[in-house]
């Protein structure tokens, strides 16, 4: 005859099977939240990272045309090609400002899609330059955002930068 003390440590019950399966999926959930919060920082940072490479290359865009500080001024993705590359005589001061808008614009788009630039003149010799887009995980509730160095609103990221030519 079996005692009872016996029969009652002979093994694992479906209720403790269960418990146990609900504590790794809940372990389970959370690591799967800590990957993708992981994943949305690093996207973030490379954002940022691609936004600070643009921003130094028009900056020393700028400073090898001095003479023409002013035509950087405004918004980049409004400039358009003045057709001097290929040209022999090349491009006078003018049309390399417009030009190099044209292709700092061209390469935001490509490395940083969706972004937009606001270029604004501080003073005669101090400009600044934001670069604005959407982070990811954050929402977006304004089409435009037009404020520069300093002011995001809407859930847009930016990226701001002093020149001083």
């Amino acid at each position: 005859m079996l005692s009872r003390t016996s029969r009652s440590n002979r093994g694992f019950s479906l209720i403790e099977v269960l418990i146990a399966l609900f504590v790794l999926a809940i372990g389970l959930l959370g690591m799967a939240t800590l990957m993708m919060a992981s994943l949305q920082s690093s996207q973030g940072a490379a954002l940022r990272s691609a936004a600070t490479v643009a921003a130094y290359d028009l900056a020393e865009r700028m400073r090898l045309n001095r003479t023409q500080l002013s035509a950087y001024a405004g918004n980049p993705a409004t400039a358009t090609d003045p057709g001097c590359a290929d040209n022999s005589a090349g491009c006078n001061a003018a049309d390399t400002a417009r030009l190099d808008l044209f292709r700092w614009s061209g390469n935001l788009q490509a490395n940083l899609p969706g972004a937009t630039a606001v270029i604004q003149q501080v003073t005669a010799s101090n400009y600044c330059l934001a670069i604005f887009w959407q982070e990811p995980g954050l929402a977006l509730t304004a089409s435009e955002n037009t404020s520069v160095c300093g002011v995001a609103r809407d859930g847009r990221a930016f990226y701001s930068q002093r020149i001083n030519p």
